[in-house]
């Protein structure tokens, strides 16, 4: 058990009706405990739709996912919290979920909205907060469901770059002191390569694997550094090449 992948994924396929066109083909990935994965690729190429799949919220058309974990904790775009509730409240509602008991949840909320660095804005309302902090929050309520996988699903994608970048921070933070398995979803090729141990990059009809980079984990990366300009250039190189082949 301890050397099982935490994700593997073995020639899956997705066809959305019977006649049509298939969303992915043919895709395998592994990806080891505690690992941080970005699959990369242009608008349309699935990689939403695997992301899905491995979170169990869709079916696929053949092939097969396997979790070590059983299952994982998803993030998407969109914070999607709970209006009326605070922001203490929206995690403590996961943690009701998982069974936590009721006179451990709001200690264990605050801790959580802490290791988010928004144990201060605790008692507010989605409406109160920055789109920022809002993700904020929901990062602290998919950490709450307690799950070894996270999958994240263009979750910054919506803000400015300089909150998107304070984010990442935090978010690689998180990671490296709580060594979660993430899989991280983006169509912005310096996100990926900011971010990622490894990025996968996936092609257009069908979604398939078509390359992968490892990145020299030497700590904490900056979006502006030369390590991670020159990893964007040979990805958007080949990005563009799929985006021309599939356009031909």
């Amino acid at each position: 058990m301890g050397t099982q992948p935490a994700i593997t994924v073995r020639a899956l396929g997705k066809r959305f009706g019977t006649a049509g066109l298939p969303a992915l083909d043919d895709v395998n990935l592994t990806i080891e405990r505690g690992e941080f994965v970005c699959l990369l690729g242009a608008s349309g190429c699935g990689k939403s739709t695997l992301l899905n799949i491995i979170a169990g919220l869709e079916q696929p058309s053949s092939g097969s996912v396997e979790l070590a974990s059983g299952s994982a904790a998803v993030m998407f775009q969109e914070s999607a919290l709970f209006p009326w509730l605070t922001a203490r409240r929206n995690v403590e509602l996961a943690l009701r979920l998982r069974g936590v008991p009721r006179g451990e949840r709001r200690a264990h909320a605050l801790e959580l909205l802490d290791v988010v660095n928004l144990a201060d804005a605790a008692e507010k309302r989605p409406h109160e907060l920055s789109g920022g902090m809002r993700q904020r929050v929901a990062l602290a309520r998919a950490l709450a469901q307690d799950r070894e996988v996270l999958l994240m699903d263009e979750p910054f994608a919506a803000l400015d770059a300089i909150t998107r970048d304070l984010l990442h921070e935090e978010l690689e933070r998180v990671w490296r002191e709580m060594s979660r398995t993430i899989v991280f979803v983006t169509h912005n090729v310096r996100e990926a390569a900011r971010l990622g141990q490894r990025v996968v990059l996936m092609s257009s009809r069908p979604g398939r694997v078509v390359n992968e980079w490892r990145v020299a984990d030497n700590g904490p990366r900056r979006i502006e550094s030369p390590d991670v300009s020159r990893l964007s250039i040979e990805i958007t190189e080949q990005l563009r090449k799929e985006i021309r082949r599939n356009a031909a």
